[in-house]
């Protein structure tokens, strides 16, 4: 049995997202889309709204009320029961989820994970996509079985800056990053040139990156007036009615 390599630690880090070429809004559109997972059963009856490369937005709801499945729908991962989602056809959408964390080849490494999801690059490209996001040195070596989650994590946003995306969906991204990592991903996504939906718990990233709170509920996607703080001392002062 071969020895599990011990855990490379971190060097000094900043984070840096391509810049995407310029796309006219709207970008993504949802003109009365429908959805539901079984004919009969409707989650979003109809839904009206758009995007574009200066989206900064956080959907926010309780859990169930389907922001993940909004993101699916805005990714075009699920489609729609009826109504029409347009979506500029040369626009890329880099998306991060736990899905993809846990989804990692764990038997290659960052610099193989990279080669082999997009081809045809020099290997010192794919090293500089790495290092924007603190994975450098022998760490791009080493097997993504033996790296940390904050470190996997990193790795998935080095394979949404391969993308160049105009737009970043991120699905609580903050799941296994530090404090100091949060406030690097923030000024990492507030120097991008693109737009940005974020679905996330982390009231210190919402607050430092979003400037529009949408709120998923019964079977709805609206926006919300006011700040994050607004919105809790709703949710608080509905629970306590």
């Amino acid at each position: 049995m071969q020895p599990i390599p011990s855990v490379v630690e971190d060097p000094s880090f900043a984070f840096s997202f391509p810049t995407p070429d310029p796309l006219r809004p709207p970008v993504i559109q949802f003109t009365d889309v429908s959805f539901g997972y079984k004919p009969g059963q409707i989650l979003f009856p109809k839904l009206n709204f758009s995007f574009d490369m200066e989206t900064r937005i956080a959907l926010v709801g309780a859990n169930g009320q389907g922001k993940s499945t909004v993101l699916g729908l805005i990714c075009d991962d699920l489609k729609p029961r009826s109504g029409y989602i347009f979506r500029n056809s040369r626009v890329r959408i880099g998306k991060f989820s736990q899905h993809h964390v846990d989804q990692m080849p764990l038997d290659k490494s960052p610099l193989e994970f990279l080669q082999s999801d997009y081809p045809g690059h020099d290997t010192q490209t794919y090293r500089e996509m790495l290092g924007r996001y603190g994975i450098s040195g022998d760490m791009v070596f080493q097997k993504n079985f033996s790296l940390s989650g904050g470190q996997k994590s990193r790795v998935a946003f080095a394979h949404i800056g391969m993308r160049n995306p105009h737009i970043i969906i991120l699905d609580e991204p903050t799941n296994h990053l530090d404090i100091e990592t949060v406030d690097v991903l923030s000024q990492a996504l507030n120097d991008f040139e693109g737009g940005i939906i974020l679905v996330s718990h982390n009231e210190r990233l919402i607050s430092l990156v979003c400037d529009e709170i949408w709120i998923v509920s019964n079977g709805s996607v609206i926006p919300s007036r006011g700040d994050f703080d607004a919105y809790k001392k709703k949710l608080l002062a509905a629970l306590f009615q």
